[in-house]
């Protein structure tokens, strides 16, 4: 083979090796660019989450809060009204023994 045919296929690797070298450090890159959205695409997720609306949990409160707000009320007037007013249960027993 002559001189120019070897020094030929020497330049041939070297290029061909220096493109492999390349696309590893390119592929290397690329790999730590895919972790580092990975990353922000879970924070912003989370941030998403801990944003969302609270309307819907809002109307939840209200409607337990209304709940309690009636029980509270109720439990204040049976007290104003004081020991004359018995409760139901109590009522029907002393009919029941004549009382």
């Amino acid at each position: 083979m002559p001189a120019t045919g070897v020094v030929t296929l020497i330049l041939v690797l070297v290029t061909v090796a220096a493109l492999a070298a390349y696309l590893v450090r390119v592929a290397l890159v690329l790999k730590h660019v895919n972790t580092a959205l990975g990353n922000v695409i879970a924070g912003v997720l989370s941030i998403e989450m801990a944003t969302r609306p609270i309307t819907p949990i809002l109307g939840s409160i209200a409607g337990d809060l209304a709940a309690t707000q009636k029980a509270l009320e109720d439990l204040l007037a049976s007290k104003a009204a004081g020991p004359k007013a018995r409760p139901v249960m109590v009522s029907r027993l002393r009919e029941r023994r004549g009382a």
